[in-house]
């Protein structure tokens, strides 16, 4: 097995960082970070959910570890190909990341490096880019 950890672009949010993290704490808020057009089969509870990503295996992640308002953790869980942990960052500044790092085998790597690294990447964007009153 091979790590990674890809830590996407930072972007300011447009909500409050305590705001986002409260909204963000609960699973069934989860799915509006994710790229609609790539997910299928998304069902959650408040702290899991499972969904497919068009071209890999099912994944189930659940809530691993919260430090309030700074930090989310998630992690893998059940069937999942590889073992990840996606942390989501809300910085001081009222700007966010996404970090996502784990083991997998190294040819797939290889393959699924870029891919990865635009979900992250669209993560964040979608996060600063939430409205939350």
């Amino acid at each position: 097995m091979a790590h990674f950890s890809f830590i996407s672009q930072t972007h300011s949010n447009k909500t409050e960082r305590t705001v986002l993290f409260e909204y963000m704490s609960d699973f069934n808020n989860f799915k509006h970070l994710l790229p609609s057009e790539k997910i299928e089969n998304f069902t959650c509870t408040s702290d899991q959910c499972s969904f497919g990503i068009k071209g890999m295996t099912p994944l189930t992640i659940k809530l691993k570890n919260k430090i309030n308002p700074s930090q989310i953790t998630f992690e893998t869980s059940g069937l999942a190909k590889f073992i990840f942990t996606l942390h989501i960052h809300l910085l001081e500044n009222q700007t966010n990341n996404v970090q996502l790092e784990g083991d997998m085998n190294p040819f797939i790597k290889v393959m699924a490096e870029k891919p990865l690294n635009d979900l992250i990447n669209v993560m964040a964007l979608k996060l600063s880019e939430l409205e939350i009153a």
